[in-house]
C-alpha cells in the first residue's frame, strides 16, 4: 500500500487526545454486580451503535469505477468489477488512513476512479433512519447511494446532510468520487439523528419534544456536542456490567498483530482494520461506563508488545477498576486459526517430547500456560505498585476441565518456568458454560425434524431438552435422550453444572477463582447446515420466556457452585445462521427475553463472591 509518510495529522488526533483525556473527569461509578457482557464485533454490518460517529466502524476503502464513463472500466480478470476493482493496494493514503489523491481521468495503470466505504449493511436494517450529518475537512466531493441521498438544500462544502432510510440491506455507499491533493477530503464524520438532553447529557434522545417529556430540556444535536466518542444509548446498556470483553473489537481470532508500533490509532481513519479497535479507545469506553475492561492480548504479541500495552493502560485505567487479561482466546478449539498456530509453537519447543510419542496436543495446553504466565508477568511487573489490579486469567474449556489443569500446571513447561506451576502468579481460570450447542448437531437432525410439526413447532420439545422439564415446570426425560452422548438425564442446563463444577474443583484447588468469559445458549447452525426450520426454531427459542428461565437457572448454577464473574456472550446480535447470540436483536430494542432475564443482574443483584465489593 502506497502509504504517505507524513506525521499523523493534528487536527483529528488532537480531538481525540483531548476527549479521552477529559474522560478522566468523568469516569462512571464502578459496578459492584457481578455479571458482564460481551461486545458485539465492530464492524459496518453489526446491529449496535457503539460510537456517535458512524464512520468509525465503516468498511474498509474499496476500490471502484464505472463504464463507459471511465476509461478503462472493463476487461476485468481475477474477480474484478466496476463495483470492486480490487485495487487497494494501489491508493494513496496517508498515515491515517485517508485517500490522499484519485487516480486521473486518463490514468492507464489503474482502473479505478474513486473510492468508497460501505455502512450499515446489514439484513435487519435497525440503525436510526433519519437526516445524518457528514462532516468533513478538505476540499472534494462526496456522493452518497443506495441507503442514503444527499439533502443538496442543507448542505455545503464541509458539511451534509444525508437522509438514510432503513429499508435497504445493502446499507449506504458512501463514496469520494473527487478530491484535492493539496487539502484532501479527510477527518470524516457521520453523525446520526439526535443527540443528548440538556437536563442531562447522558440521555439520548431523537427530539426536543422527548428531551421536555422527561423534563430534560431541550436537545442538544451530536453535531452541537463536542467531546463525545460513545453514543449514549450504548453506554447507557452497558452501565452496571461487571466487565466488558472485547475480544470481537480486537479481532482476536484473526488478529495479524505482534508488535506495538503495527497497532490501531485512535486518529486512523477507520477502526475496522484487522487488528480492530485501539486499546486505549476500549479502556475509555471501560472507564466511562465504571466496568473493567477484560481485554484479550494478540494471539503473536511480542514481549515488548505486552510491556507498551501495559504501559498505556495504566495510565489511564480508571480508580477501583481492574484489567482482566487474556492471552488469545480459546487455544484449544481448532475451529480458530490461533489453536493452529499454537499447537505448531509446542511442537517446536519440545521435539523431543514429540519424539518419545507425546501428542502434541497434550503439549499444547502446556505451552498456552506458559505463554499466558510470561505476557502476564511482563504486565504486573510494568504495572508495579498497582500490580493486583491486573487480573490474569486463563481461557480454559468447560466441557472438558483437563485442558484448564494442563494449562494451570503446564507440566512440560516447567523447566522454562523455573520449576514453577504456570498459575503460580496468575489469577483466575475462565471457561465458557454455554449450554445445548449438541442440539444443532445434524446427527440427531432428524428427532429433532420430528419436532417441526408440533402446533408450537417445536419449541416445547426444544425446551424439554433444555430444561428437563415440561411446560408446567414437571421433570421429563430430554427428548434426545439415548440418541446422541452428549443429551443428559436432567437437561441441558444441568449438564452445564456439572461441568462448573469440574472446572471450579481444578481452580479452586489451586487457589484461584473460576470466571466465565461467555456463557449463555448455544444453539447454532453446524457448519453447512441449511435447513431454515431449524434456524427458524432456533430463533423462536431464544424470544421465548422459557430462554430467560433458562438463563436464570444457569446463572444460579453458577453462584451456587462457587463461580465468580459471569461474562455473557454478547450484548447485540441480529438471528442468522450464525447465531441468535445477543441479549438483545438491536440496539434500540429492549424488550427480549434474555436481556430483561439479565437487567436484574446488571441493575440490582450485587455481586456474591468474597471481596467482590469495590
Amino acid at each position: 500500500m502506497n502509504i504517505k509518510l507524513t506525521a499523523r495529522r493534528a487536527s483529528l488526533g488532537a480531538v481525540v487526545a483531548l476527549t479521552f483525556a477529559g474522560a478522566a473527569h468523568a469516569y462512571g461509578v464502578p459496578s459492584n454486580h457481578g455479571v458482564g457482557v460481551n461486545l458485539n464485533a465492530f464492524e459496518y454490518y453489526s446491529p449496535d451503535m457503539p460510537t456517535v460517529d458512524q464512520f468509525k466502524r465503516a468498511g474498509g476503502w474499496f476500490t471502484q469505477c464505472s463504464y463507459p464513463k471511465d476509461a478503462g472500466c472493463n476487461n476485468f480478470t481475477n474477480g474484478q468489477s466496476g463495483w470492486d476493482t480490487l485495487e487497494q493496494s494501489k491508493m494513496n493514503l496517508d498515515a491515517n488512513g485517508w485517500p490522499t489523491s484519485l487516480p486521473a481521468a486518463n490514468d492507464t495503470n489503474v482502473k479505478y476512479r474513486r473510492v468508497s466505504v460501505l455502512m450499515f449493511q446489514d439484513d435487519s436494517r435497525v440503525h436510526p433512519a433519519g437526516k445524518y450529518t457528514v462532516v468533513y475537512e478538505g476540499e472534494g466531493t462526496i456522493e452518497y447511494a443506495m441507503a442514503g441521498t444527499k439533502v443538496a438544500a442543507e448542505s455545503k462544502p464541509g458539511r451534509d446532510v444525508v437522509q438514510v432510510t432503513n429499508s435497504d440491506s445493502s446499507g449506504l455507499l458512501l463514496t469520494i468520487s473527487a478530491t484535492n491533493p493539496s487539502n484532501y477530503i479527510r477527518n470524516i464524520r457521520v453523525l446520526p439523528p439526535g443527540g443528548v438532553c440538556s437536563g442531562n447529557r447522558a440521555v439520548f434522545a431523537l427530539t426536543d419534544a422527548e428531551c421536555a417529556s422527561k423534563g430534560l430540556g431541550s436537545l442538544v444535536t451530536f453535531e452541537n456536542t463536542t467531546g463525545r466518542i460513545w453514543h449514549p444509548q450504548f453506554v447507557a446498556d452497558l452501565k452496571g456490567f461487571r466487565t466488558l470483553r472485547f475480544l470481537d473489537w480486537n479481532k482476536t481470532n484473526s488478529s495479524p498483530l505482534a508488535n506495538w508500533e503495527d497497532r490501531p490509532r485512535l486518529a486512523d481513519a477507520l477502526w475496522t482494520g484487522p487488528a480492530g479497535v485501539p486499546v486505549n479507545a476500549m479502556v475509555s469506553l471501560a472507564n466511562e461506563v465504571g466496568a473493567d475492561p477484560w481485554v484479550n492480548l494478540p494471539t503473536h504479541a511480542t514481549d515488548d508488545y505486552a510491556l507498551k500495552f501495559a504501559r498505556q493502560i495504566k495510565g489511564m485505567l480508571a480508580p477501583k477498576l481492574n484489567l482482566i487479561l487474556e492471552y488469545s482466546n480459546e487455544p484449544w478449539n481448532y475451529g480458530f486459526s490461533q489453536a493452529l498456530w499454537m499447537r505448531d509453537q509446542a511442537a517446536a519447543t519440545w521435539p523431543d517430547q514429540i519424539a518419545k510419542g507425546v501428542s502434541v496436543y497434550e503439549l499444547q495446553p502446556s505451552w498456552y500456560g506458559m505463554r499466558a504466565a510470561q505476557l502476564c508477568k511482563i504486565v504486573k511487573t510494568e504495572f508495579g505498585a498497582d500490580a493486583s489490579r491486573v487480573k490474569c486469567v486463563f481461557n480454559g474449556q468447560a466441557s472438558n476441565s483437563w485442558i484448564g489443569q494442563q494449562q494451570l500446571d503446564c507440566p512440560y513447561a516447567l523447566s522454562k518456568m523455573g520449576g514453577q506451576a504456570c498459575y503460580k502468579g496468575m489469577d483466575g481460570l475462565a471457561v465458557a458454560p454455554y449450554f445445548g450447542g449438541y442440539i444443532g448437531d445434524p446427527a440427531v437432525r432428524g428427532t429433532v425434524k420430528t419436532w417441526y410439526t408440533d402446533s408450537d413447532g417445536g419449541v416445547g420439545k426444544l425446551f424439554q431438552e433444555i430444561l428437563g422439564q415440561d411446560a408446567n415446570g414437571n421433570k421429563v426425560t430430554p427428548p434426545l435422550y439415548g440418541k446422541t452422548k452428549e443429551s443428559y438425564i436432567d437437561g441441558a442446563v444441568a449438564q452445564v453444572k456439572t461441568w462448573m463444577t469440574a472446572n471450579k474443583n481444578v481452580s479452586s484447588t489451586r487457589g484461584l477463582p473460576m470466571l466465565a468469559y461467555e456463557g449463555g445458549q448455544h444453539l447454532i447452525m453446524y457448519p453447512g447446515d441449511t435447513d431454515q426450520q431449524w434456524l427458524n426454531l432456533m430463533t423462536a427459542a431464544n424470544r421465548d420466556p422459557r430462554m430467560a428461565t433458562a438463563y436464570t437457572r444457569t446463572l444460579t448454577d453458577w453462584q451456587a457452585v462457587g463461580g465468580t464473574i459471569y461474562t455473557m456472550f454478547n450484548h447485540v446480535y441480529t438471528p442468522s445462521k450464525y447465531g441468535v447470540w445477543g441479549l438483545k436483536e438491536t440496539e434500540f430494542q429492549n424488550n427480549n427475553v434474555k436481556w430483561q432475564a439479565v437487567l436484574p443482574y446488571r441493575d440490582t443483584k450485587d455481586c456474591w463472591w468474597a471481596g467482590c465489593a469495590r
